[in-house]
């Protein structure tokens, strides 16, 4: 059998085929909060615009939100009021012929993690109509292997994070927290924000990707594209005929953010 037949069929499965570059529109890190309701506003008024924009297209659109959605995120049981206007709004977009696809980040990693002693509690992905994706995972759009990730475990020379990233996803760690009345957890949440705030005074190193990580995850999932966010450093990176595209956060001061179609990736100079 050829060498390029054996790698095909080596290649990790793919979570969803699209053969429209154009059709799959991408965001994250809104780290919406309802105690920040400037950011809210902007969020919601770019982001019904821009499914408009991705409904009037003329491929049935598919929007990938790869993580930090939410500032903190303390279990499915407490939905702040910004959670029920994002579910309402993608649960629309779904019900007039899109595809949700949403990923964990680093602040939102319970999402959809079961309530101990609370088995009827709804995922929030099923309040949004949408599905979880795993991170990282692999799409096919127009025949190409493109990598999604949140990007935090790319942030490999942050040593304290990782091993915090390994005990926080573990599903001990998850249902002794989850176990916790709602009171406790957003006290711990809020505390957990106030560390992580502190701890962003670290150097560019530290809070930047690292290349080894982003290049072994590429020849591990068999593409030349990578797509991920948590960085904040909005990016096209070109090299070695690879692209890692990094999305934005959002903010007012200075405005920014934005839900962007895949082609931005494609076109968008290095």
């Amino acid at each position: 059998m050829p060498a390029a037949d054996t790698a095909a069929e080596s290649a990790p499965p793919v979570a969803l085929r699209m053969t429209h570059p154009e059709a799959a529109w991408f965001v994250s890190d809104m780290h919406l909060d309802d105690s920040q309701p400037a950011v809210a506003a902007a969020f919601f008024d770019e982001f019904d615009a821009s499914l408009e924009r991705a409904l009037a297209g003329r491929h049935t659109p598919v929007l990938f939100l790869l993580g930090d959605l939410f500032e903190y995120w303390i279990g499915d049981d407490h939905l702040p009021e910004v959670a029920h206007r994002l579910a309402d709004r993608l649960a629309a977009f779904n019900r007039a012929g899109g595809s949700v696809l949403m990923m964990h980040g680093n602040r939102d990693f319970l999402l959809d993690a079961p309530i101990p002693s609370k088995p009827a509690v709804k995922a929030y992905s099923a309040r949004c109509g949408a599905t979880l994706l795993p991170d990282p995972c692999t799409i096919e759009v127009g025949g190409r292997r493109v990598a999604l990730s949140h990007g935090d475990s790319l942030c490999t020379d942050d040593i304290p994070y990782q091993q915090w990233r390994a005990l926080c996803r573990s599903r001990s760690w998850q249902q002794d927290f989850l176990s916790h009345p709602v009171a406790d957890r957003l006290a711990q949440a809020q505390g957990l924000r106030e560390q992580s705030i502190r701890a962003q005074a670290g150097t560019e190193t530290v809070s930047d990707v690292n290349p080894a990580a982003v290049d072994n995850l590429m020849t591990r999932l068999q593409t030349d594209l990578l797509v991920h966010g948590h960085t904040h450093r909005p990016m096209v990176h070109r090299w070695h005929a690879r692209t890692r595209w990094v999305l934005g956060d959002w903010g007012v001061s200075p405005p920014r953010g934005s839900v962007l179609p895949l082609t931005a990736a494609t076109v968008a100079p290095a």
